[in-house]
């Protein structure tokens, strides 16, 4: 009995030995317990009650103490949100009670859209885990919710609501529009940016007119940069603008408000007014009075000397018939006109239409007399094999030459 106790002994030991080696040995991260695989969901938002519209910035962030093969996060329905991702998920290394645990991040922008009680998750991760053996298992691992108490966005004298962490306005000229040489066109810029919203949140332009300008607005320009803090948003709108005439004119100011979500309080910005003017606007104004005196002398002179023109030829005041005449026969004759416009035009059926009234009206040939004369036209016109174009400004110089013809 006494013999057999040392070997009792040494396979108790052995026994020992053999289970502190299985517990001392790793075991795979793939089969490890539920708790090492963690989805978080954390909200930044400028206050515990964000308005609607304001952004509420998200962080999703898995700690998975596995090996992953495949992972995707189910598409995101929010409900009562509109929603953009801030760039990749980033994957990294975080340290775990002593080991290196695989990490991902992702950064999403949330804006409620309707106020009231809304919640944000849970988020679904589907992983596919990898075994010691090349076995596979698919896991969905689900995320944390947060709760939030959305307020409806307050009323503005504006009647426009803009919340962001910071917003800059740059108001640029292409020249001093308060010096503009005569005639010149200004060229003003006006870009807008916004920390914490998307470029189609931002304002529409403001109207630039005036009664004494002349505008023009190019097409706007929206872009939108994605950071881990959240978008930004640029708008840029381009005016081309004149006076009208050479008054100075001075453009009013327009007012912006936007709601500044770090210290929850209202601010606007502002596009200045600005001075429109031409540098030298005296001497444009003595020109245009000068041609204006000139034109009233001429006007004046010619008014006295109708009268004495029409007096003059017979010595005697004329009638109310011979004056209606002698104006008759100083304007163009209107078969004239419509011939040369014919003769533009290449409307041969119509110019040899005018033609043979104006020859009617202007001399006392027969019909045979006239028909004789327009007949190289008509050669034209209606011959066998006539040609399709005619020159018809010849056609007219060689039948009434350079006359001017009058009724």
């Amino acid at each position: 009995m006494v013999a057999l106790q040392p070997r009792r002994s040494l396979a108790w030991l052995l026994v020992l030995g053999f289970l502190a080696m299985i517990a001392a040995a790793p075991s795979h991260p793939a089969w490890a317990q539920s708790e090492n695989l963690s989805l978080e969901v954390t909200v930044e938002a400028g206050s515990e009650t964000p308005y609607v519209g304001e952004m509420i910035l998200v962080t999703l962030t898995g700690t998975y103490d596995a090996y992953i093969a495949l992972e995707s996060f189910e598409d995101f329905r929010l409900r009562n949100f509109t929603w953009i991702q801030l760039g990749r998920d980033i994957w990294s290394k975080r340290r775990v009670r002593g080991q290196d645990i695989p990490s991902v991040e992702r950064k999403i922008a949330l804006y409620a859209q309707k106020s009231g009680q809304q919640t944000i998750g849970p988020f679904r991760h589907h992983l596919t885990l990898v075994a010691p053996g090349g076995e596979r298992r698919v896991v969905d691992v689900l995320s944390n919710s947060v709760t939030l108490d959305i307020q409806p966005k307050p009323k503005t004298a504006a009647g426009w609501w803009l919340p962001a962490k910071e917003i800059t306005l740059d108001d640029h000229w292409d020249m001093d529009p308060a010096n503009l040489e005569n005639g010149a066109t200004v060229t003003r810029t006006v870009t807008i940016q916004a920390i914490g919203q998307t470029a189609d949140a931002l304002p529409p332009p403001p109207k630039m007119r005036a009664p004494w300008l002349i505008s023009f607005i190019a097409p706007e320009q929206r872009s939108t940069e994605l950071t881990r803090d959240g978008p930004i948003g640029t708008v840029q709108w381009q005016w081309r603008m004149r006076p009208s005439r050479a008054e100075p004119g001075n453009l009013a100011a327009f007012h912006i408000p936007w709601f500044d979500t770090s210290d929850r309080q209202m601010r606007e910005i502002v596009i200045p007014s600005q001075r429109i003017a031409y540098a030298a606007i005296v001497e444009p104004n003595a020109e245009r009075d000068r041609n204006v005196h000139w034109g009233m002398w001429a006007a004046l002179a010619f008014g006295l000397s109708l009268p004495v023109a029409l007096v003059l030829p017979g010595r005697r005041l004329m009638t109310a018939g011979e004056v209606a005449t002698r104006i008759r026969r100083s304007l163009p004759n209107r078969d004239f006109i419509a011939m040369r416009l014919a003769e533009r035009r290449g409307d041969r059926v119509r110019f040899r239409h005018h033609a043979m009234r104006i020859m009617k009206a202007e001399s006392d040939l027969s019909d045979a007399e006239c028909e004789r004369r327009l007949a190289p036209l008509d050669a034209v016109l209606y011959g066998r094999g006539a040609a399709r174009s005619a020159d018809l400004t010849s056609i007219r110089r060689a039948l009434f030459g350079r006359l001017w013809f009058r009724s």
